[in-house]
């Protein structure tokens, strides 16, 4: 009797042991214990290339002409500054080299010597290339586009100081969208460099084809801006895929679905 009491409380530590133990191992593992079913999925956000404007010199805008949401080309002027300063110097400039070419004329009428002729020559060198600085300094009160695009953001406004440095709008250009999403690391084996996707945003009824053409080497916990705290824990690859935006109808920041 006594033995068979010893052998039922052997059992039921067993299996209690048993039992907490596979609890454990749920927990903690029971996402990747679980076999991996259905599409693939994934959520992101519509990015563009994006071109910074910008100015080369120091100066005050008195005009702005970029729009949000405007198509430009490349050299459409966007900005301008104050040129005041710039044009009396381009004067300025200007007056030295005339003044510089009549002394070496004169040089010359008087039969002045090679040495003289030279020196004077030297000096209308120095202010034709002063009056070329004078004018592409000029130049540079207007700030055009770099690149064709739409322009997606203006960060200064009439009056204020544009600076080297200082972004003073965006362009970004639609013909170049991608959109980054994070794979876990237990599926990261149905991506590949290639492989097609589609995508889908609730601010439009079509389907839009995207491939993939980034894969990270390297894994890393989810990004903290997605979804919950248990989601972030778990690690992903950031994939990157370039979409074909027909009709235009994907905008930079918009939200949409990838479904491998």
């Amino acid at each position: 009797m006594r033995k068979r009491i010893i052998i039922a409380v052997v059992a039921v530590i067993v299996v209690t042991a048993l039992s907490v133990g596979g609890w454990w191992l749920w927990s903690e593992y029971g996402d990747r214990l679980q076999p991996e079913e259905g599409a693939l999925t994934a959520s992101g956000t519509v990015e563009a290339e994006e071109v910074a404007v910008s100015s080369l010199i120091t100066g005050r805008i008195t005009g702005v002409t970029a729009e949000e949401g405007a198509e430009v080309t490349s050299g459409t002027v966007l900005f301008e500054l104050d040129d005041q300063v710039l044009r009396l110097r381009v004067d300025q400039a200007a007056a030295g080299l005339a003044a510089a070419r009549a002394v070496l004329d004169q040089v010359r009428a008087d039969g002045g010597t090679q040495q003289e002729i030279d020196q004077a020559q030297a000096n209308v060198d120095q202010a034709e290339a002063t009056v070329q600085l004078a004018e592409l300094q000029l130049g540079y009160t207007e700030i055009a586009a770099p690149a064709e695009g739409v322009v997606s953001r203006v960060t200064a406004g009439l009056g204020e100081n544009a600076s080297p440095g200082r972004t003073l709008a965006v362009i970004a250009n639609l013909d170049r969208l991608w959109v980054s999403v994070y794979i876990p690391e237990t599926r990261i084996a149905e991506v590949a460099l290639g492989t097609r996707a589609s995508v889908t945003t609730e601010s439009s009824e079509r389907t839009f084809d995207a491939e993939v053409v980034y894969i990270s080497p390297q894994a890393e916990f989810t990004p903290a801006n997605i979804e919950t705290q248990e989601q972030r824990v778990k690690l992903v690859y950031e994939v990157r895929l370039e979409v074909d935006n027909i009709g235009e109808e994907l905008k930079p920041g918009m939200p949409v679905d990838v479904e491998f």
